[in-house]
């Protein structure tokens, strides 16, 4: 951060993390010259990333656009609204699997601060279950209450079809054959470890061999040393428990590498300007050596199946 713009932005960061419950006061930066509008972003980007952090659901800012003597000068104007706790936690849609198993997949509970990034880390841990169609932030319903501190969140779920199959062979010479698996998952039944619907039976086949059946549970968030194995009276105890720790090691790289994810954020424009016929986009950047870690998860994760009996 080199501008002294910027080591403003950086500066209006703690007092919205300091400021308690009550909403902060509206805020003004200023950012001028060719890279006005990154160093705009990025600095809009890092005060939403702070409200979020601290239950600052109401978080907007609007720029005015203007020009001199050709150099581009942006005055952005932010609100951050007051700071929220977590009331209930509801969730709806999920014939099958039990409420317990959901509420030990997420990281954040009642009563506690409203922090956008541990819902957002919740939701991906409920998608790791493999049950439901995929969550985001825009699907959770929050109602607020009249206290104005306090926020109740509904998370609503689609469950996936009971049966599927699927047919896989290797994106690597030399490192397996191909596979096909017919798989269903267990009916509604129990609670916690024997919460039947995070198990399925499959029918496996590799490459040419004696096709075999076998009980799985996928890597359960919350129950992680009770789930991501295999039972199958065709496979040893060793490839059991090989399959057991390969699973687990693929699941960990890809939490590892998986990074941070954040929403793009619109800005509306009040001046007149080349910008003015729609809102500004803030894209978040990519981290740093993203390529990298997403290789590393994938070439890992193609490596350890390839390997599973």
């Amino acid at each position: 951060m080199k501008s002294a713009a910027l080591a403003l932005c950086l500066a209006l960061i703690a007092p919205v993390a300091a400021a308690g419950q009550s909403a902060a006061p509206p805020r003004e930066v200023r950012f001028s010259g060719p890279s006005a509008l990154d160093e705009l972003c990025a600095c809009l980007l890092d005060l939403r990333r702070s409200a979020e952090a601290h239950g600052r659901l109401d978080f907007t800012a609007e720029v005015a656009f203007a020009r001199t003597g050709g150099q581009l000068d942006l005055t952005a104007r932010i609100w951050v609204g007051s700071a929220h706790a977590v009331g209930r936690i509801d969730f709806s849609g999920h014939s099958g699997v039990n409420d317990a198993t959901l509420r030990r997949a997420m990281t954040i509970y009642e009563r506690d601060r409203l922090d956008v990034g541990q819902l957002r880390r919740s939701l991906a841990r409920i998608n790791d279950i493999g049950v439901f169609e995929p969550l985001t932030l825009a699907d959770i319903s929050v109602a607020r209450r009249d206290d104005g501190v306090t926020a109740d969140l509904t998370i609503p779920l689609r469950e996936r079809k009971r049966r599927w199959w699927s047919v896989s062979s290797p994106a690597l010479p030399g490192i397996g054959t191909w596979r096909a698996t017919l798989s269903s998952r267990l009916p509604p039944w129990g609670r916690g470890v024997l919460d039947a619907t995070t198990y399925f039976v499959s029918l496996n086949v590799a490459g040419f061999a004696t096709p075999f059946l076998a009980l799985e549970r996928p890597v359960i968030p919350g129950q992680k040393l009770f789930s991501g194995f295999a039972v199958s009276p065709a496979l040893s105890p060793r490839a059991m428990l090989m399959h057991y720790g390969r699973t687990h090691l693929a699941h960990g790289l890809g939490t590892k590498f998986e990074g941070e994810r954040m929403d793009p954020l619109a800005v509306s424009v009040t001046s007149a300007g080349p910008l003015e016929a729609e809102p500004l986009i803030c894209v978040p950047p990519k981290s740093r050596l993203w390529w990298l870690r997403r290789g590393a998860a994938v070439a890992g994760k193609l490596a350890l199946t390839a390997l599973i009996p």
